[in-house]
């Protein structure tokens, strides 16, 4: 290759990442409460890409209005995350796409069986997870697609099975 194509290339190159260095968040940009909640990233701030600063900026502003409650359940849970093993975390982050890509009414009818399942007694969740976990997973498969094309009274008349056998 030539100097002047490498020369050139090496000049696109600086020039781009200075263009993607320079629409990056300025650290003192960010209000005095963002950068006391981003403290530990100060020094890397500039070389962090800006999808990143966004995150980042974005979840120091909801932490800034947070109730003090709800921050310390949020650090009960972020210390919980940070003790997993690897592989749970895998499968975390796989479910979480997952629970994203869902419609809006998917999402409610989990969340809705969910809480419906906090209010069973402890022994009868207990009971519940143990008889799943030991079902064959065709079987468990068979089961979603019952429970999926279940009418709405049907499956009121199962849960109240569930509930008092």
């Amino acid at each position: 290759m030539n100097k002047s194509v490498l020369t050139t290339i090496l000049m696109l190159g600086l020039l781009l990442n200075q263009q993607t260095t320079s629409a990056n968040i300025r650290w003192d940009s960010l209000n005095p409460q963002q950068q006391q909640v981003l403290k530990r990233f100060e020094t890397q701030w500039s070389e962090l890409p800006e999808q990143r600063q966004n995150r980042l900026r974005k979840g120091a502003e909801r932490w800034s209005n947070m109730p003090p409650e709800q921050r310390l359940k949020a650090k009960k849970r972020f210390k919980y995350w940070q003790q997993l093993p690897p592989e749970k975390k895998k499968v975390l982050r796989k479910r979480f796409r997952e629970f994203q890509q869902m419609s809006p009414e998917q999402r409610m009818a989990l969340r809705k069986r969910h809480r419906w399942f906090k209010t069973l007694p402890a022994e009868k969740r207990r009971t519940l997870r143990q008889r799943w976990q030991n079902m064959p997973p065709e079987k468990r498969r068979a089961m979603r697609q019952r429970l999926q094309h279940m009418t709405p009274a049907q499956r009121q008349r199962l849960k109240r099975r569930l509930r008092h056998p």
